[in-house]
């Protein structure tokens, strides 16, 4: 059997490995150096190369992100997974939300997904039933003035309480 010589791989060619399998943030890739040891300056070096290149480019991750999420997730969700789970800056992440998703937008999605969450857990218009649905929509990340919009607007869809019945 011949002896295969491993080469040892430079971190650009590392960095363009973990980006063919999809989109990453800049801290990602970073972190992604680091822990195959390279120094400090070779991850510098590289982070340049990839930023240089167009290989790397936070606001474009960004929007492709909330490409892919935005019908599942509400603002502040998206903005938590954008920068405490892939490392962008937040003032760079608000920028975005805001220009992409508006209030209107961010309450159509509430109300579509109560009405979908009511008719699954079938509610009924019980203030515990309100008061779940309202936490389950915080869970995915509503502000709580498009929370309580939603919930206004979904009152039909609930189900009468056995004592209206």
């Amino acid at each position: 059997m011949a002896n295969k010589i491993k080469e040892e791989k430079t971190p650009f060619d590392v960095a363009l490995d973990y980006l063919e399998k999809c989109a990453r943030s800049e801290k990602e890739v970073k972190d992604k150096l680091y822990k195959k040891d390279y120094s400090k300056q070779q991850v510098e070096d590289t982070l340049s190369k990839l930023k240089e290149y167009r290989f790397i480019d936070d606001t474009e991750f960004v929007k492709q992100f909330l490409f892919f999420y935005k019908n599942k997730f509400g603002k502040k969700q998206l903005e938590l997974k954008l920068t405490a789970v892939k490392g962008v800056d937040r003032k760079l992440v608000s920028e975005i939300l805001d220009e992409q998703l508006s209030d209107d937008e961010e309450l159509l999605k509430a109300v579509a997904f109560s009405k979908k969450y009511i008719s699954q857990k079938k509610l009924d218009s019980s203030k515990e039933s309100k008061a779940k649905l309202a936490n389950w929509l915080y869970s995915k990340g509503f502000e709580w003035d498009i929370i309580n919009r939603a919930i206004s607007e979904v009152g039909d869809d609930f189900i009468p309480p056995d004592d209206e019945v």
